[in-house]
């Protein structure tokens, strides 16, 4: 998982920051429970979390919500 993306699942509170959920994060060392993370945003900095607190983001993007079809694509009514 090292050089991995991932995205906080739960807010973060070491250092002089608290880190919301859903920043992106670089992974820099995974030790199993626990993972080694620079977070990115005006407040960066690394820190430890547990592992199941983050999740890979190609995992969140899979969760997102698909497209709504456009209007040309429904039925027309009589």
């Amino acid at each position: 998982m090292p050089g991995e993306t991932v995205y906080l699942l739960t807010e973060i509170g070491e250092g002089p920051y608290i880190h919301e959920i859903g920043t992106r994060a670089h992974v820099l060392e995974d030790h199993g429970p626990v993972v080694v993370l620079h977070l990115y945003g005006s407040g960066a900095e690394i820190v430890t979390c547990p592992s199941d607190r983050v999740a890979r983001a190609v995992e969140r993007d899979a969760r997102t919500r698909a497209p709504r079809p456009s209007a040309a694509l429904r039925p027309a009514t009589a």
